[in-house]
């Protein structure tokens, strides 16, 4: 802003010391039309930075999705693999208890073994032993019998132990795979977190971004709204400029073209240099503002008919939206007579008419306000 003050302040001063209001006044309009086009920039720009904005968001929460999703599946995976393990001690202890149960049946075995080769080494002695033949022979038999179910016993008892090492070595082998797939999926999930951090960061860096450029076209249009009003200063320092410089040629006042009506749009008003003049009804009459010659009448398509005006050396007045004029050039006209009647434009209301005053100074026409003159 303070940038701003300090090119008007610039330019008023090389203004004035060149006289030239006008070019101040371009120079301020051309800065005016700059910073139009700064403030339209911003826009697209912030415009840019909230799609782009949206677009990280949207991707934010996948990505928060996706890590909230792998770290139920992690927990999932922690509580079988606990269980898995937990399965895999109580296999270890049955298998513990079927080996001791198995070592415990070997030594019967050891035991009977050598009982049965003592007594069928000694061939009279279970004979001197036994009470009678009958009390050997079950003796023999009985021993015989003991043998073959601690050996059935023996031989199902390692079947239910390799059975246990089975199951063991399978759900240990699950328990590996599962470990080995929770830290693949742990892995992604570090790295899904260290790229929604970025995107994070990236998305707090937009907003930073945004702000600043809503701060910046706060302040261009502060400078615009400034400009505005200075453009509005200068033309009415250009307008008392070239009204202190007129030529005294024309000392009169004007007389009001329309009867009954009133301004709808004062020159200068949203930079027009017509006075719009709205009249009681459409085709209504236009009467000449004060005694001279017809120095024009020409035809435009959109417009109209123009009727312009000389009153003295340098001052002429404009009358634009009549239909065919009752006046031709070279005509004398006074006062307050009527030179036609609205209604001829195709662009403008056929109860509005545009009017002006026109100074001749230096090889053209000045356009200034016919407020003072009424």
């Amino acid at each position: 802003m303070r940038r701003v003050w300090a090119l008007l302040v610039l330019l008023l001063v090389a203004a004035l010391a060149a006289g030239d209001l006008e070019s101040a006044l371009r120079r301020a309009e051309e800065l005016s039309r700059a910073k139009a086009r700064e403030a339209q920039a911003l826009q697209a720009e912030i415009a840019r930075l909230d799609r782009e904005s949206r677009r990280l968001r949207e991707r934010l929460a996948e990505l928060q999705a996706a890590i909230t999703r792998l770290t139920r599946e992690i927990d999932a995976l922690d509580r079988r693999i606990a269980l898995l393990t937990e399965e895999v001690a109580e296999l270890g202890r049955d298998e513990r208890q079927k080996a001791a149960r198995l070592e415990e049946l070997k030594t019967r075995l050891k035991v009977l073994m050598r009982r049965l080769w003592r007594e069928r080494s000694g061939k009279y002695l279970p004979v001197l032993r036994a009470g009678s033949f009958t009390e050997l022979a079950v003796r023999s038999r009985w021993l015989a019998a003991l043998g073959r179910a601690d050996l059935e016993l023996a031989q199902a008892t390692l079947a239910a132990k390799e059975e246990l090492a089975r199951t063991r070595a399978k759900k240990e082998a699950l328990v590996r795979a599962l470990v080995q797939d929770r830290e693949e999926r742990a892995r992604k999930a570090r790295e899904l977190e260290l790229a929604r951090r970025k995107l994070a960061a990236a998305l707090a860096e937009l907003k930073r971004n945004r702000q600043a450029k809503v701060i910046r076209l706060d302040s261009v249009r502060q400078s615009q709204r400034e400009l505005e009003a200075e453009i509005t200063r200068l033309k009415r320092e250009l307008e008392r400029a070239r009204l202190s410089k007129l030529p005294k040629s024309f000392n009169s006042r004007l007389r009001f073209p329309v009867d009954g009506g009133r301004i709808l749009l004062r020159y200068g008003q949203n930079g027009e240099d017509f006075e719009w003049i709205q009249a009681p009804s459409p085709a209504a009459p236009v009467r000449a503002a004060a005694d001279g010659r017809v120095f024009a009448v020409l035809y435009y398509g959109n417009v109209g008919w123009m009727v312009m005006i000389q009153h003295s050396r340098d001052f002429f007045t404009q009358y634009v939206n009549l239909q065919r004029p009752e006046v031709e050039v070279g005509d004398r006209v006074e006062r307050g007579e009527v030179i036609g009647r609205l209604g001829g434009a195709v662009l403008i209301s056929p109860d509005v008419l545009w009017f002006r005053v026109a100074v001749w100074k230096n090889g053209r026409f000045y356009y200034i306000s016919p407020d003072p003159y009424y």
